[in-house]
C-alpha cells in the first residue's frame, strides 16, 4: 500500500512561515525590517482541505507573527545590559513590525510545481533604496520550497523603479521600455532595463521577472517580452489562458507530446500597446 503524503496543518504552515520571517530579516543602522508579504501554496487537494478555514488561518498566522516579533524584541532586549544599552547600537537591533499589518495569501498551486503534502512560501520585503547611489526601491522576494528532503529557497531582487541616470553609462541598464500594470496590490511600474523579461504569478518552481498577484486565470508564466537591436519588441504567449494585444490574441502557447507547454510563436507589437489575459 502506498502511504499517502500527510497535508500540511495550520501549525506546520506557522513553522514555516516562522522560519521565513526570521531567515530572511534584513537589518538597518537601528531597526530590523522582516518580510510583509506571505504568499502560501498548497497543492490543490491538501488547500481544498482547508479552503472553508483560510480566513481564520490567516487571522491567526498574522496574529502569531505579531507574537514573534513581540517575543524577538523582549529577546534581545533582555540579552542586552545596561550599559550595551547607552553606549552603543545594539547588533541586533529591533525588529520593525509592518505598519500595514502582515499581508497573507493562502492559495492552491495550481501548475503542478508542489506534489500532496508540500508547502511553497513566497516571503516579499520592499527595501528602501540604497543611499550612496541614486538608485530605486527594490523588493526582496524568496521563494521557498518545504518538502520531506528538506527547504530549497531562491532569493531575487526586483526594481520597483530603475533610475536610469545613475549608472547611464552602462548599457545594459538603459530602460528599453516601461510596464504599467495593475494587480491585486495596487497599481504598478516596471522599468524593463533587459532586452527579455517573463511576466505571470511565479511560484514555488517558475521564477519571473515581473511578479503578478492575481487569480489563477493569470498563469504562472503568462507571456514573455522581448526587445530586438533594432528596438522592435515582441510578444509571446505561455500561458495556459491564452494573451492578448490591444484586442487581438497572441499566437497560444503550445502543447508537445511529452504534455509539457511551450511558448507559442513571437509575435511583433507596438510599442505602446495593451496586454491582457484572454476571457
Amino acid at each position: 500500500m502506498t502511504q499517502t503524503a500527510k497535508a500540511p496543518t495550520g501549525v506546520s504552515i506557522w513553522n514555516a512561515m516562522r522560519e521565513e520571517l526570521t531567515l530572511n530579516l534584513y537589518p538597518l543602522p537601528y531597526t530590523t525590517l522582516p518580510p510583509s508579504v506571505f504568499y502560501v501554496y498548497l497543492h490543490p487537494a491538501d488547500f481544498d482541505r482547508i479552503e472553508g478555514i483560510v480566513p481564520r488561518l490567516v487571522a491567526e498566522l498574522q496574529q502569531a507573527l505579531d507574537d514573534e516579533v513581540r517575543r524577538i524584541n523582549e529577546g534581545r532586549e533582555k540579552s542586552r545590559g545596561v550599559l550595551s544599552r547607552l553606549i552603543a547600537r545594539a547588533e541586533a537591533p529591533r525588529i520593525e513590525a509592518p505598519a500595514a499589518g502582515w499581508d497573507i495569501h493562502v492559495t492552491a498551486d495550481r501548475n503542478g510545481a508542489l506534489q500532496p503534502g508540500e508547502l511553497g512560501i513566497d516571503s516579499m520585503l520592499p527595501l528602501p533604496p540604497p543611499l550612496e547611489f541614486a538608485g530605486p526601491a527594490t523588493t526582496r522576494i524568496v521563494k521557498s520550497v518545504l518538502t520531506d528532503a528538506g527547504r530549497r529557497s531562491t532569493t531575487i531582487e526586483v526594481a520597483s523603479n530603475t533610475a536610469v541616470g545613475a549608472d547611464a553609462a552602462h548599457a545594459d541598464l538603459r530602460e528599453r521600455a516601461t510596464l504599467t500594470y495593475d494587480d491585486d496590490q495596487g497599481h504598478h511600474e516596471f522599468s524593463m532595463c533587459k532586452d527579455q523579461l517573463s511576466i505571470g504569478r511565479g511560484g514555488s518552481a517558475v521564477w519571473v521577472d515581473v511578479q503578478l498577484f492575481a487569480p489563477p486565470r493569470i498563469s504562472r508564466e503568462h507571456f514573455r517580452l522581448r526587445r530586438d537591436r533594432s528596438g522592435r519588441f515582441f510578444i509571446q504567449d505561455a500561458s495556459r489562458w491564452g494573451t492578448s494585444v490591444d484586442g487581438v490574441p497572441a499566437p497560444s502557447a503550445v502543447a508537445g507530446a511529452d504534455g509539457v507547454l511551450r511558448p507559442g510563436a513571437e509575435r511583433e507589437i507596438a510599442p505602446t500597446c495593451r496586454i491582457a489575459p484572454l476571457r
